[in-house]
Formats: C-alpha cells, structure tokens, sequence
C-alpha cells in the first residue's frame, strides 16, 4: 500500500530488533536469578513464523546455545520464551523427587495427561511468570508448586 514490502519488513525487523532486547531483559528478571543464569550465555532468536524455520511441529526449540522463539498464532512470545526457559530448569533445577512429586500433582488434577509432564511443567512455568496468563493452565496447585518446590 504505502511501502514496498521489501523495505516494511525491514523497517519492521529494526523495530523488532530494537524492541526485542528491552522486552527480553524485563522477562528475564521477573524469574529467579538461579533460572537466569541456565541461560546466561544463550542467545535468543525470535523468528516470525508460526512456527520454527524448517519445524512445523514447534513453536519454541533450544539448540546448543540459543533459544528459537516462532510467532505461533495462539502464545505469545513471552510465554513461549517462559516455555522453554522451563525446559533448562525441569533439566538442571528439578531433583528425581521433585520431578515424580508433580508427576503425582499432574495425576491428580488432569484426568489423563495428554501431554508429557515435561511440556506440562514448562506450561506451569511459563503461566506462573508470563504477564498474559491463560486460563487453561491457571491451576492454583501446579501454580502453588512452582512457586513453593522448583529449586531457585
């Protein structure tokens, strides 16, 4: 319309980029600083499809030393960025006895899991600290469990 779309999805990625580090920095405070630090020397890449370039199946993935965050139509980028963080913590914060402690919580509030308790815990997580909650996971016990178990 009034621009070329090669030059709006420029000037829309300098906005991004200019807002990305902002906006990434307040997210990374509102956790405990012992879950920062599992992501200190990872960089964030933030991509905007609904899913991962070349994955159609994810909307967040953890490489070797960088979280990938897509654009997915239905979470928003912070509680997608939450989700994964949660992943670092369920591998290098969560004890064998924590991990089977919510094991039996999930058991006991979800008929039949779906999901595994991995992903289940990350959507905990992420809705224990995202700004946007969803209601889908605002489940005060598994909320009561990251605030009051998950190691800091």
């Amino acid at each position: 319309m009034g621009c070329v779309m090669h030059s709006c999805d420029l000037n829309f990625k300098i906005f991004f980029e200019s807002r990305k580090n902002g906006d990434l920095k307040n997210l990374l405070e509102k956790i405990p600083k012992g879950h920062r630090s599992l992501v200190d020397e990872f960089n964030f890449k933030y991509t905007p499809n609904n899913t991962i370039n070349g994955d159609s199946k994810h909307i967040g993935v953890i490489h070797k030393n960088k979280i990938e965050v897509a654009a997915p139509w239905n979470y928003g980028r912070e509680f997608t960025t939450l989700h994964e963080i949660a992943h670092m913590v369920w591998a290098y914060k969560m004890t064998k006895e924590l991990k089977k402690e919510w094991k039996k919580i999930v058991k006991n509030t979800k008929k039949k899991p779906k999901d595994e308790y991995e992903e289940l815990f990350a959507m905990a997580y992420a809705q224990h600290y995202a700004k946007n909650k969803l209601s889908k996971y605002d489940i005060p016990i598994w909320d009561k469990f990251i605030t009051d178990k998950v190691p800091i």
